[in-house]
């Protein structure tokens, strides 16, 4: 039941600003109230349900500032890792994430936006977990976990130039690895994800896209 919630927000199925009510959940899945009320409780851990007294759940509206957290706190728990993915990282290690890289180009060229988030997540999880930090791993994991979905999903799959710019940064970060270069890794993705970010600030004003934000 969680996983079919969170899929449904984060397809937009059930959209910003939507009442989660437990009794039309149940029906809607076909379970009881108890397994609802449970995922409700796991989905706001998750950071895409807000729990308000007397007035029931609802999904989580998206933010500027929200958006923005996310970059300033991936980049804080990235960027000092660099080198020490380069220093740990085993040929073997490369090897196998440059064929995830190969899997990334044909999610982007069939247009398989879930595929596409579920391989960009396994680049992330294989490099950093070189590093030997679990800590580490499990934070950025929490980080670009199912809220990033959210903003990738209105902000990025529906634009080709940001898509495109998304899986150039996922390449381009594993060849700069490859090379041994921290330095070129880190500027590549500080450079890549400015242009992300400016991107998705632009489009957030769209009133198409603006509708799914709440004011700052």
């Amino acid at each position: 039941v969680h996983d079919r919630l969170r899929e449904m927000i984060g397809t937009l199925e059930l959209a910003p600003g939507d009442r989660l009510v437990e009794t039309d959940l149940a029906a809607r899945l076909g379970v009881s109230k108890t397994p609802v009320r449970e995922a409700i409780a796991l989905l706001e851990a998750d950071g895409l349900v807000e729990t308000f007294p007397y007035r029931g759940a609802m999904v989580r509206w998206l933010s500027v500032n929200e958006m923005t957290e996310q970059g300033f706190l991936i980049d804080a728990l990235e960027m000092p890792a660099y080198p020490i993915v380069v220093e740990r990282i085993t040929n073997a290690e490369l090897n196998a994430i440059r064929k995830v890289c190969d899997q990334l180009r044909r999610a982007r060229r069939d247009r398989d936006e879930r595929r596409f988030s579920e391989l960009a997540a396994e680049i992330h999880a294989r490099l950093f977990a070189c590093t030997g930090f679990p800590r580490l791993l499990k934070l950025i994991q929490m980080v670009l976990g199912p809220v990033g979905f959210r903003y990738d999903r209105i902000l990025v799959y529906p634009f080709a130039d940001a898509w495109d710019l998304l899986t150039d940064l996922s390449v381009k970060r594993v060849e700069a690895v490859r090379d041994r270069d921290a330095e070129l890794a880190a500027r590549v993705v500080r450079t890549q994800r400015q242009q992300l970010h400016a991107m998705a600030l632009e489009r957030a004003r769209r009133p198409e896209i603006a509708r799914y934000f709440r004011a700052d």
